[in-house]
């Protein structure tokens, strides 16, 4: 797919489902298309492969790796840098490397609002800098300050007392805040900080139990990537054992969960578990992938019938189904009986309709009167029970028409 199709085409869940061994293979891969995509990595890669990339035998990977690198020389990318608010500018303001000059500017003189905050959160700011924005006066920016590795344990504490609950939810979800600092927050007013806290690494079963927590129930479940270095198994192990809904759920994504936890969580109370079990597991069971189409109607819901053991029989069986995306379904189904399909291509919803035009089983007549129906000409037009005469009309009627 990356050496087929241009790369705006290809972006969002798909990169989400490129393996990490993939990912860790493209800046040296044999197709220069892959290895522009392994261009994008350069903050992690070793010197030895910036330097071949700077080199390649390829033009679009050399210009690639040459203007990642240039992003790395502040001086440059000062000269660079545009004097209007545009996303050019936000880009290097908030990911490439600052010289204290662009830095001065944004304090003193920025060209647009929110400048401050975009550089918050930028790798390169100078530890004084850091310092002085975690006493900004705009919440958003000590909010940006609060998730930074390089924050000190004075500015922690500081931040962990803020008057807004945005920059404590923020601070709560840091791993290296002290007794103190967990004892302050589990105990906070806003219940989106008491979350936050409830799911510390540093914290037993018995001390999250006795926080005051309470998981949305209106959330969306989304595909993550696989993460670049795997996690701890016995952390996995864990938090899949936990009595906390959050912490089962990050347990659920990992790909690499034993048959026995995935039997677990198949079967969990939570939908979160079971629907991100089912979207991240190679081997997540049909009955759990099934269960969580008819379950979950958020987010990504269509990509549960891509996994590999989403089932097909039996699913004609929801060609009454109140929610269309359900009576969708029966097309999927290799023994739907033909009235069924037909009565479907009749269906209320164009997406039903349109997917049934397609299903094998459909009556010959029926199927030869969509092909002059002008909205399903086309999904009949793809029915691979249609008829090798018809097909060739079909492609002599394009041709007289081209």
């Amino acid at each position: 797919m990356i050496s087929t199709y241009d790369g705006e085409l290809l972006h969002g869940t798909f990169y989400r489902q490129i393996s990490t061994g993939l990912r860790r293979s493209m800046p040296t891969h044999p197709v220069a298309k892959v290895r522009c995509w392994g261009v994008g990595e350069w903050g992690l890669l070793p010197a030895g492969t910036r330097a071949a990339l700077l080199a390649d035998a390829d033009e679009d990977v050399r210009e690639r790796a040459q203007r990642q690198a240039r992003y790395q020389d502040s001086a440059w990318v000062e000269r660079e840098l545009p004097d209007r608010s545009c996303h050019a500018r936000w880009d290097i303001l908030m990911y490439r490397a600052l010289s204290r000059a662009v830095v001065d500017t944004v304090l003193t003189a920025p060209v647009a609002e929110r400048e401050r905050e975009a550089i918050a959160g930028n790798p390169s700011l100078h530890s004084d800098v850091v310092v002085l924005l975690s006493t900004d006066p705009d919440p958003a920016v000590r909010e940006a300050i609060a998730h930074r590795a390089d924050l000190g344990p004075a500015e922690r504490r500081a931040l962990a007392a803020d008057p807004d609950p945005r920059v404590r939810e923020r601070i709560a979800r840091r791993a290296d805040l002290g007794p103190a600092e967990r004892r302050a927050l589990a105990a906070d007013p806003d219940p989106k900080v008491r979350l936050a806290l409830s799911v510390h690494p540093e914290l037993s079963e018995e001390e999250r139990a006795e926080i005051d927590y309470e998981i949305p129930t209106d959330e969306c479940f989304y595909l993550e990537a696989e993460p670049s270095v795997p996690r701890d198994p016995q952390d996995v192990r864990r938090d899949a054992s936990s009595a906390h809904p959050l912490l089962r759920r990050k347990a659920a994504t990992d790909r690499s969960l034993p048959p026995d936890l995935v039997a677990r969580l198949a079967v969990d109370d939570d939908l979160g578990v079971r629907v991100l079990l089912a979207q991240h597991h190679p081997d997540a069971p049909a009955s759990l992938l099934l269960r969580s189409f008819l379950e979950y109607n958020g987010h990504e819901r269509a990509h549960l019938t891509t996994r590999p053991n989403f089932p097909t029989t039996g699913l004609s069986a929801f060609a009454d189904h109140d929610d269309p995306e359900v009576r969708a379904l029966a097309a999927r189904d290799p023994q739907a009986a033909p009235a069924t399909v037909e009565r479907l291509t009749r269906d209320p919803d164009p997406a039903v309709r349109a997917a049934l035009a397609r299903h094998p089983n459909l009556p010959q007549p029926r199927l030869t009167e969509l092909l002059d129906d002008e909205e399903l000409a086309h999904a009949a037009a793809a029915n691979p029970a249609l008829d090798s005469e018809v097909v060739h009309r079909l492609v002599a009627m394009r041709g007289q028409r081209e």
